[in-house]
């Protein structure tokens, strides 16, 4: 990740780091009563970082200055008060927010504000529900990177990570869970627990490993690189239990070889011969159908012949050289 690039920063946020919030309050609250125009210019600067209008928002609503902002700030202040005057600490409400900023107003909320994650909890549960909107509703993974920072960053400070972890889920990528991964690789404990807890749902992963951090990594790789065509977002999330599974292999489309788009699940397209091996594999017991779905896969990618051959047995002669040939898979 960046860090903060001091020199390219705003008049407003450098004040803010040198001499405090308080300073700055009064210093801008001064500068509104007597120099308007430069109290504009200087709220409305393009390099103004989201923290910064947000702590001087006392200032501008009791001087009756909302009217100078641009507006971003302008959308950004409507959105602080909104989220200000209402609970949004479930799920339910957090999507009910009416004032919601449009997308660049968002991801300007987010890639400038989250370097001062953790300023207090209203500022932590502003940053989620931007996260969750530039997922969930813009479907943006460009953000990904930050949304794991922050996630990591707060659990290492015991704070509330849920609702960022949530909108981690929504984005519905492969990408979302390579970049957690990568946390196996951490040299903090508490981060390799974290990203374990987060990819729970991965047989192999968890968190009692012999602190063997190469081992779940390559466990992640291996599952990923088999199952990454045939993922369904699941919606489950740490609201609903303490060890969700947002994501689910669907064994069906894994044994029939057909992609499913994860981010928008629809019905497998089927022919009739395939929705006849359908049936009777969905009434399989679980094991076997998970043998039958691995081994599927495996033929699909080494000998694509040799599969149609496969596929085209009746299903007690695919489970008997599943188990002969592909049962170590």
């Amino acid at each position: 990740m960046n860090t903060l690039n001091y020199h390219k920063l705003s008049f407003l946020d450098r004040f803010r780091l040198n001499e405090g919030i308080d300073k700055l309050k009064s210093h801008y609250h001064y500068l509104v009563k007597f120099n308007t125009n430069k109290a504009a210019n200087l709220i409305n600067d393009k390099k103004l970082h989201f923290c910064t209008l947000f702590v001087l928002q006392p200032v501008i609503k009791g001087t009756n200055y909302s009217e100078y902002l641009n507006s971003q700030n302008e959308s950004a202040l409507e959105f602080i008060t909104d989220m200000l005057e209402k609970d949004v600490s479930n799920k339910k409400n957090s999507e009910n927010i009416h004032k919601q900023p449009n997308y660049s107003v968002l991801k300007w909320i987010l890639e400038t504000g989250w370097l001062d994650d953790g300023l207090n909890n209203k500022y932590d549960e502003i940053l989620d529900k931007s996260a969750i909107l530039l997922t969930k509703k813009y479907n943006d993974i460009s953000i990904i990177n930050i949304i794991v920072e922050i996630i990591f960053s707060r659990h290492r400070k015991g704070l509330y990570i849920h609702d960022m972890v949530w909108a981690l889920f929504e984005s519905r990528s492969i990408q979302s869970l390579i970049i957690t991964a990568q946390r196996l690789h951490s040299k903090q404990w508490r981060d390799v627990k974290l990203a374990c807890k987060l990819l729970g749902f991965i047989p192999g992963i968890d968190i009692e490993f012999n602190k063997n951090r190469v081992k779940p990594y390559l466990v992640f790789l291996n599952w990923i690189e088999e199952n990454s065509s045939f993922l369904n977002y699941t919606g489950e999330g740490f609201q609903q239990t303490p060890t969700p599974e947002p994501y689910a292999v669907s064994l069906e489309a894994k044994y029939l070889c057909k992609i499913s788009a994860m981010d928008n699940p629809k019905p497998l397209r089927l022919l009739n011969e395939e929705s006849k091996r359908l049936e009777i594999f969905k009434i399989l017991d679980k094991n076997t159908r998970i043998l039958l779905s691995r081994f599927s896969f495996y033929l699909f990618r080494q000998n694509y012949h040799e599969w149609i051959r496969w596929i085209n047995y009746p299903v007690e002669k695919q489970i008997r050289i599943a188990k002969t040939m592909g049962g170590e898979l």
